[in-house]
């Protein structure tokens, strides 16, 4: 295994400051001494994702989840820790010391470097003779080197396993492992590569790490025009946007993105100049793909293929950015072009201007369905199908402007159409999922009572927690998670919050720590809080012994036994619990 030596990992995490981090995936706002935005790790409205920079951690109030900025990228861009901390090296500009071993440490890094390999040898084809042909088609399309090299395309070679030879020679082996990375299909006439003659778009991960690959077809007439990886431990497309890893800063900056639907699209408008750009490579949007995409830009617009296929896609694209809380607009390629083709024909001028002043999408599903001349029985199905979309909308503001907006413009009255609202049943349960803060449970007296001592311990100074150690040992805690934490912080000789939670391998446990140290609420008499938890934890074990006790005594009573010896001992307790008591 990789190692670096935690000198390293104590500057890089001293220099990585988590809001600066965390600001270039999701959008911060100042709130008191905190910042707030909307958690990267489940679907909400509200911001309750907390980060301290203080503290340099973070937390969500939602979801449970939390951590250091390590965590943060390993939770966001799917990492192990070593890669969370080269990857801030990286951006830091900090040297890394590190020990290699020859062996891989995991399939996500060994999948991780055949792409790299593939992409490389992708690339070398095309920029070689063989690629001139593809090249050439690219140029025509007026793509430039410049873009072509930027986001990486290359070109798979018209051989049976071309690709096969050159990266298996580079993982001797690992011949099992490499059919895992979806380059390859075996079938009875032996192992192939599974892009042949087609120029290759690299997908990326938001890390800017391939982990996918699109190919189109390239003078085969194959029937499949455009072929995708398949799904692998790192590519699974409902959770991946082709071209965000370089766009999402436009995007951001924009405060909107515009949405398409192929590789071509996204790179003819790139490089138009237009850049908060985002593709689903193909596919469909995805409730997904519409979170990831809500975490940078709450506006967006879908700018699809001007066909009747395309519009339909957008229809259905709306309404889950819908349902996720996102703003939704549409433009619209004259002619039923593609956005590829609406850039060669007509450049940059004509596209800015549209997106500039893009059409409402309620008003853009009211003109495609014609729903203004809609009577009777035709009128009747539409307003239930766009209800019924409706309803799927969690936010009420969202839902409640819709359905004024269909009232004012089909002329029907809002209340008949809210009344269409309340008969619609949604079916489609399978992605509500329930949010649980803490996996940990802390129901009797005694547990809650430890709790309060660890809020208290873990947020003190060096100082205080001199004071607080002449009151609280290892031996009162009787909760598995308390007492490692307390063992933990007894040991400890600094109160930096951030590397503190690095002692803990568990996400639920780093999560659950988290919420401890981001709380800034101290008790006013934190002292007198101690003496009464400690009292709490210390009579607890005496007030079961003398129920037991008392147990013990009726059985004997009933029985005509000697009760003397458990009644003195009763009497003792009793003694000390009032002395816990005073």
């Amino acid at each position: 295994m990789a190692k670096i030596p935690q000198n390293t990992i104590d500057k890089i995490r001293d220099q990585a400051d988590i809001v600066d981090v965390i600001s270039r995936e999701i959008e911060l706002k100042k709130r008191g001494i905190n910042y707030f935005g909307v958690c990267p790790f489940h679907d909400e409205n509200t911001p309750s994702f907390s980060v301290s920079p203080s503290k340099q951690i973070y937390h969500c109030f939602g979801c449970g989840n939390g951590g250091n900025v390590f965590t943060f990228i390993m939770e966001f861009q799917k990492l192990t820790f070593f890669e969370s901390v080269k990857l801030l090296a990286d951006r830091y500009n900090i040297i890394l010391e590190i020990t290699q071993s020859s062996s891989l440490s995991n399939e996500y890094s060994f999948l991780k470097k055949v792409h790299e390999s593939a992409t490389k040898q992708f690339q070398r084809n095309l920029f070689s003779d063989i690629g001139q042909g593809p090249m050439g088609y690219l140029e025509k399309r007026n793509l430039s080197k410049d873009v072509i090299k930027k986001f990486r395309i290359g070109f798979a070679l018209d051989s049976w396993n071309s690709l096969l030879n050159k990266i298996s020679s580079d993982y001797i082996g690992d011949e099992q492992k490499l059919m895992k990375s979806g380059l390859f299909i075996r079938s009875e006439r032996g192992t192939f590569d599974r892009f042949r003659s087609r120029i290759i778009f690299p997908i990326f991960h938001q890390s800017g790490e391939v982990i996918a690959f699109g190919g189109r077809d390239y003078k085969k007439n194959d029937i499949a025009k455009y072929l995708n990886s398949p799904e692998t431990a790192i590519y699974q497309k409902s959770n991946t946007l082709y071209g965000l890893h370089i766009t999402k800063d436009a995007i951001r900056k924009s405060r909107y993105a515009i949405l398409v639907e192929g590789y071509m699209d996204l790179l003819q408008l790139y490089q138009a100049g237009i850049e908060p750009v985002v593709s689903v490579s193909g596919t469909s949007l995805t409730k997904n793909h519409a979170n990831i995409i809500s975490k940078h830009v709450k506006k967006v617009i879908l700018l699809y293929d001007g066909d009747s296929a395309g519009a339909g896609a957008v229809i259905r694209a709306g309404f889950i950015l819908y349902q996720v809380g996102v703003e939704v607009y549409v433009v619209r390629p004259p002619n039923e072009l593609d956005p590829d083709d609406w850039v060669l024909k007509e450049g940059s001028n004509a596209i800015n201007h549209q997106i500039q002043n893009p059409t409402e999408f309620l008003d853009f599903h009211v003109d495609f369905f014609k729903a203004r001349n809609l009577k009777g029985v035709q009128k009747r199905d539409y307003l239930h199908e766009v209800i019924g979309n409706i309803k799927l909308i969690s936010d009420v503001i969202i839902k409640n402007e819709l359905i004024k907006d269909l009232s004012e413009k089909l002329g029907t009255k809002e209340l008949e159409l809210v009344q269409i609202l309340n008969t619609k049943r949604i079916y489609n349960n399978s992605e509500i999922t329930q949010i649980k803060p803490s996996s940990f449970e802390f129901k009797t007296k005694l547990h809650r009572a430890e709790l309060e001592l660890v809020k208290i311990f873990i947020n003190s100074t060096l100082e205080e927690r001199i004071e607080l150690k002449k009151s609280i040992s290892l031996e009162l805690f009787s909760h598995q998670l308390l007492k490692k934490i307390i063992s933990k912080i007894l040991i400890e000789k600094s109160t930096e919050n951030s590397k503190f939670i690095e002692h803990f391998s568990e996400k639920n446990e780093r999560d659950f720590i988290s919420e401890l140290l981001i709380d800034e609420k101290m008790a006013q008499d934190s002292m007198q809080i101690v003496k009464d938890c400690v009292k709490t934890i210390k009579s607890i074990p005496i007030k079961n012994r003398i129920d037991d006790l008392r147990f013990i005594i009726q059985n004997k009573e009933k029985s005509g036994d000697d009760t003397s010896k458990e009644l003195t001992e009763v009497m003792k307790l009793q003694k000390n619990l009032i002395h816990y008591r005073s």
